[in-house]
């Protein structure tokens, strides 16, 4: 266990260590992915997520969002906030017992998905369409409850004790907030949201340089199809490659139904941000890597029939 951490650990560290020199070595293409990062995260993230993230952590603040039952929560949670909330108060039941760590991962299938604020406004965006915007909204909630049965076994947990608990937790916290007043509470939100949005923009900062220096160094010069190397940097940052997609010179349906498979898997860049949020809990990269890529293939799928009689 010690060494498979030291490995790890050396492995990471070579990485940051080749990707710093990386920047050193090519300034200017390190400068030209942060601009086209943050100009992505100004114009379309910031404007649709963050008035969002601020009223939806309000009303999980003062809404009593916890009575919910320990299966339904994470994924109400990520409905309000978005990736990678869904990972993390997965993750945080696992940890306080309120969900044993099979039933967690189970959940987790299920929970990880994006805010509506964000497949309607940004990726309705990217695509120009409400339309194509409606079929990936809908192709990836529906892939996310095909998915939770896909991955769904008998665990055999105590789910009535543990749910019990959850919210006798949640009704502790809500007496314990109550006292901080409602301007309190919409304060932390407006800090929480501002956070979130410090987050998404540092994770697209970083592998929109990462595509930047893999472009520079020919890499998907070799591929020589813009499509195909809107999903390979897709597959990296979702955020970013959904843009490039919705730039592509293809038809609307077949845009459609990429971006429905990038944003369901999220990208590296999700999975990275979910890996950390869930440390602690017993959940690792491989639970949440193949979660992530059932939900993608399954949000493909249904995006395949959607779009054919939406679009």
């Amino acid at each position: 266990m010690g060494f498979h951490l030291l490995n790890r650990n050396k492995l990471i560290l070579a990485l940051v260590t080749v990707f710093t020199a990386a920047m050193v070595l090519f300034p200017q293409v390190t400068e030209a992915g942060s601009k086209s990062a943050i100009i992505i995260w100004a114009n379309s993230i910031v404007p649709v997520l963050l008035p969002f993230f601020i009223f939806s952590d309000f009303i999980k603040r003062t809404g009593n969002l916890e009575k919910l039952p320990p299966r339904i929560y994470p994924f109400a949670v990520a409905c309000l906030s978005g990736y990678p909330m869904g990972a993390r108060v997965s993750a945080d039941m696992v940890k306080t017992g309120a969900l044993g760590l099979e039933d967690g991962k189970w959940v987790l299938s299920y929970a990880m998905v994006t805010g509506p604020a964000f497949l309607m406004g940004t990726i309705g965006g990217f695509l120009g369409s409400t339309r194509a915007a409606a079929v990936v909204t809908a192709a990836h909630y529906g892939a996310a409850l095909l998915n939770g049965f896909f991955w769904k076994t008998s665990h055999g947990t105590n789910e009535r004790g543990k749910e019990k608990n959850h919210r006798m937790a949640g009704r502790n916290r809500d007496s314990e907030d109550g006292s901080a007043g409602l301007l309190e509470s919409f304060t932390q939100s407006i800090l929480s949201g501002f956070r979130a949005m410090a987050l998404i923009l540092a994770y697209l900062i970083l592998f929109m340089i990462g595509m930047q220096l893999l472009d520079a160094a020919g890499l998907f010069r070799l591929v020589g199809n813009e499509t195909v190397c809107s999903v390979l940097k897709g597959l990296l940052e979702m955020t970013a490659g959904s843009s490039m997609v919705g730039a592509c010179n293809i038809s609307l349906q077949l845009k459609t139904i990429v971006t429905a498979v990038l944003v369901s898997f999220g990208g590296l860049s999700v999975i990275g941000q979910s890996v950390s949020m869930a440390e602690g809990s017993g959940i690792g990269m491989k639970d949440i890597l193949l979660r992530k890529a059932t939900h993608g293939l399954l949000a493909g799928i249904l995006a395949v029939f959607l779009a054919g009689i939406m679009i």
